[in-house]
Parts: structure tokens; sequence; C-alpha cells
């Protein structure tokens, strides 16, 4: 799926509020959600835009039954479609420091997931929190690219930019001074 799709992602049933991929495959695990208080609360999140709102409620069900990285992937959904939105800067900003949280604490094994982390934390400008996982991600030897990515962001972190990037930019040859 591509990142301008991601309005897209998920659909929600007119009725009752249930968001899921595809709501006509949701199980009865996840349709029992919409009867508790953490349903009821996402649902009143006050965020304007309906793509956000339908990521809260899918991680705030997601991190009911316990599945934190999930809720974690969700929340940054709702930060990325908030970033789409320039006028919406710093909800982007809020909505990935709550992403983060869901973490935070936990042990995390997937690479590819604490690599999305240490780009939340530096986007979000929790500077200290991204050097420590940059420093701990370093300390594990990565092979490429996962190097080059790490070694990428902690030259962002050293200069306090919490922009917006690519892998392929994190993975393009630094330019040195005999490059000019």
């Amino acid at each position: 799926m591509f990142r301008v799709t991601v309005a897209d992602w998920l659909q929600e049933c007119p009725f009752c509020g249930y968001v899921a991929p595809s709501i006509d495959k949701g199980d009865a695990k996840a349709r029992s959600f919409v009867d508790t208080p953490e349903f009821q609360a996402a649902c009143l999140d006050p965020l304007a835009d309906p793509a956000s709102r339908r990521f809260l409620v899918r991680a705030a069900q997601d991190a009911y039954y316990g599945d934190r990285r999930s809720a974690f992937l969700n929340t940054l959904c709702a930060a990325w479609v908030a970033d789409d939105d320039k006028a919406q800067s710093s909800e982007a900003l809020t909505l990935r420091l709550h992403a983060a949280a869901h973490l935070e604490g936990r042990p995390i094994k997937s690479i590819d997931t604490r690599l999305l982390l240490l780009d939340v934390l530096r986007r979000a400008q929790r500077w200290e929190a991204a050097e420590a996982l940059a420093s701990e991600l370093t300390a594990e030897d990565l092979g490429y690219p996962f190097a080059d990515i790490v070694a990428f962001h902690r030259g962002k972190i050293e200069a306090g930019d919490s922009g917006r990037f690519t892998i392929a930019q994190a993975l393009e040859p630094a330019e040195t001074e005999e490059d000019f």
C-alpha cells in the first residue's frame, strides 16, 4: 500500500462505528470491542479528520487486546494523515508521542519496528530517547541497510532535524567536501 492512500486503509461501519480494513470480515472478538468504554472514548476523540479518528479507534482496539505493535502502527498512521494535512502539524507531533507511548518500556524484537520507533522519536523531537535508541541499535553492529539508516537518523538527531525523509534519502551516499 502506498502512503498516499492512507485515508482509505480502514473502513468504518456507519451504524456502530466498528473500524477494520474490511468491515465485512470482522470477528466476534473485534466486534465485541464496540461495547467497551475504550471504544466509546476513541470514538469521541475530537480530531476533525475522519481518517485519523478511524486509525485511533483501531489503535484503541489493538491496545485493548494487548497488541502494542499494532496500536503503535495505527497511531502512526493517524500521524501520517495529520502530516498530509499541513494545518495539523502539531497534531501529527502529538500523535507520534502517543504512538511511541504504546511501545515504551517494552522489548521490541523487530528491527523494522525499532527503526520506525527511531523515526517517530526523532520526528516527535524526543531527542534523548531517539539518541538512546540509536545508540542501542548502533551497538548491535547491524549490517546494511540498517546501520546506514541508523547513522542517518543519528546525524539528524545531532542536527535537531525532525523533518520527513524517505529510506532512499537515508541510503544516499553522504556528500563530502571532495564532492564539491
